[in-house]
This record gives structure tokens, sequence and C-alpha cells, in this order.
């Protein structure tokens, strides 16, 4: 039975993140992975859906639990690497990176990913800090 029903949670997270309901997904996968705690395809995806609503923490300690259970896959090393880049934890990040290089992925395709989110990350504190001093004078 929880056989069945882990790969039906995670099937319906699949097609929830497909669908542009992450959270709904989150919800999915976190469910699928209380059944099978040993599958690192369910903590992967988990951890793309917390990385593309910006939960950066949770998407990090996901993909660890992915890369404790299967380290050959390069794509938990760079989701990883840039979620570190991004809470600024840069070392970990260029070590994520050569990880991920030493398992197929393309360094400069990685690098550039983390450029942008880095770019982004700024932009967000510029409109923050703006924000903030636009309510201090009203």
């Amino acid at each position: 039975m929880s056989q069945e029903l882990w790969k039906s949670y995670f099937n319906t997270g699949l097609e929830s993140a497909k669908a542009g309901m992450v959270e709904t997904a989150i919800d999915y996968f976190e469910w699928s992975a209380k059944l099978k705690q040993d599958n690192q395809e369910i903590f992967y995806n988990l951890g793309v859906s917390y990385m593309t609503i910006g939960k950066m923490t949770d998407a990090i300690n996901a993909f660890t639990k992915s890369l404790k259970i299967d380290d050959s896959n390069s794509d938990a090393y760079a989701n990883r690497a840039i979620c570190f880049s991004y809470i600024d934890e840069n070392k970990k990040s260029m070590k994520d990176v050569k990880e991920a290089v030493k398992r197929g992925a393309v360094e400069e395709g990685l690098k550039q990913a983390i450029r942008l989110v880095e770019e982004k990350k700024a932009k967000e504190s510029k409109l923050l800090t703006i924000k903030k001093k636009a309510k201090k004078n009203n």
C-alpha cells in the first residue's frame, strides 16, 4: 500500500510542479518522502520546488538529502551551489560547482546561472531598500 502511495504522491507532485502549483508540489513531495525516505529523486524534486519559491535553506537541505542517497547527480550539486550562493555561502557554492563539474555539469553555464541569481538578489535588495525609504518618508 505505502509502496504505491509514495509513488502516487510523487507523480502528483511532478504534475503539480509542471502546472506551476509549486506549494502543492512541495506538499506531495514531502508526503512521498515520509513514505519513501531512500529515494533521491523525491528529495531532488523537493529541493527544486523549494528553490523555485525562494526557500533556499529548505532547498539546500533537500538537495543534501538527495546527495546522501546518491551523490552522482550533477544537477543536485549545481542547484545546491546556486542556493549556497544566494545565501552568501560562497565557499560551499564553489565546492559544489567543482563537484557538479566533476559529474558532468557545464562549468560556464553553472557559473552564469550563479551570476544571474546574484544579480537578482542584488536587485531585490535594492528594491527592498527603496521601499523602506519610501515607507519611512510617508
